[in-house]
């Protein structure tokens, strides 16, 4: 590991605990979270060099910069939803970029890597649909891309059951479940009952957490394929 990656981790679990503050963190995530994205360009010889990666990593940064916005903890479902729908589409060129770099690479849908997530995003479209309806652009769209890029990571061809446990693989699965969980919070963590703050900070920062890991994951697993 690289001191790059070091450094990305350590900003990582910043940025986790900054999210799990609340709003109490919003501060300090708005210092530490844009460096992920270019702790993770600079910790890969391979991604500086690959185009494709480096745009994709790019896209991340901006979503990145817009989910971390005020916007994000609005009291106002639809500020929360439209807040989502411009990330969504930031990170939409993140999962573009992982998804033409594993099919360059002869990662291929299998039909048992489909028939596992196609429940998991539709329960993704039931639950903006009936709790954030507004969302339903991200969880649809941008869910559609997410779940390609977590097939086409799990290919079993390209590492047998290596690939679902460590690796990319896990990195696609882990940023479907990050993911997951920021629609749930979309959907059924609103408001500002002292309650639902503490479970939105502590949803928010598992988030992160999956989040952090996932990019990395898959970042380093394509340096090493």
């Amino acid at each position: 590991m690289t001191v790059w990656s070091r450094a990305y981790l350590a900003a990582g679990a910043v940025s986790v605990v900054a999210a799990a503050l609340g709003r109490r963190g919003d501060v300090l995530t708005r210092v530490v979270k844009p460096t992920l994205m270019p702790l993770l360009a600079a910790s890969s010889p391979q991604v500086r060099k690959n185009p494709v990666l480096s745009v994709g990593l790019a896209g991340g940064w901006v979503g990145d910069i817009i989910l971390m916005g005020a916007d994000g903890r609005s009291d106002v479902a639809a500020v929360r939803a439209r807040n989502l729908n411009r990330g969504s589409a930031a990170f939409a060129v993140n999962q573009l970029a992982y998804i033409t770099e594993l099919w360059r690479r002869g990662h291929r849908p299998r039909m048992t890597t489909m028939a596992l997530r196609v429940p998991v995003f539709a329960s993704g479209v039931v639950t903006a649909a009936t709790g954030a309806p507004a969302a339903l652009p991200a969880a649809v769209g941008y869910g559609s891309l997410l779940a390609t890029t977590s097939v086409l990571a799990s290919d079993p061809e390209k590492g047998g059951a290596r690939t679902d446990l460590e690796g990319i693989g896990l990195g696609g699965n882990l940023f479907v479940l990050s993911d997951g969980l920021i629609l749930a919070r979309q959907a059924f963590l609103t408001g500002d009952a002292p309650v639902v703050r503490v479970l939105d900070g502590l949803v928010d920062g598992l988030v992160m957490a999956t989040y952090v890991v996932a990019q990395l994951l898959l970042v380093e697993g394509f340096a090493r394929d």
